[in-house]
């Protein structure tokens, strides 16, 4: 699974910040792999461009949705997280999220979940 944060400018300090949540939870630790490509001309160090999670058949999938979802309610302005795997994607935005009451929350954290459980025989 592919996660692209999108915040603008700020793009790259938001993902780091959203690796640090992802690997304070236990079941993601070692899981979670930085994408960088190298620097621009002129420029130091190389571009964080996406966070890769590797997902197994257990909880995995619950822990990032959720991590994603409480993460995403801390955030101000316009940051949204887009997940993706293979033709599977979901995008959720930090707008509103911070008001919004538990039921709401973990029903769009299933909403995750359930665009990417497996339902076939791919694994």
């Amino acid at each position: 699974m592919h996660v692209v944060v999108n915040a603008g400018t700020e793009r790259q300090d938001q993902l780091r910040d959203l690796y640090g949540w992802l690997q304070e939870e236990a079941d993601l630790r070692g899981r979670v792999v930085m994408e960088e490509r190298p620097p621009d001309p002129g420029a130091m160090g190389p571009v964080l461009e996406a966070l890769q999670v590797l997902l197994d058949s257990g909880g995995t999938l619950c822990s990032t949705a959720a991590v994603v979802v409480a993460w995403l309610r801390t955030r101000t302005g316009t940051v949204s997280v887009r997940l993706t795997d293979g033709d599977r994607e979901i995008e959720i935005a930090a707008d509103g999220l911070r008001d919004l009451d538990h039921a709401r929350v973990d029903e769009i954290t299933e909403r995750v979940v359930q665009t990417f459980q497996r339902v076939d025989s791919r694994g």
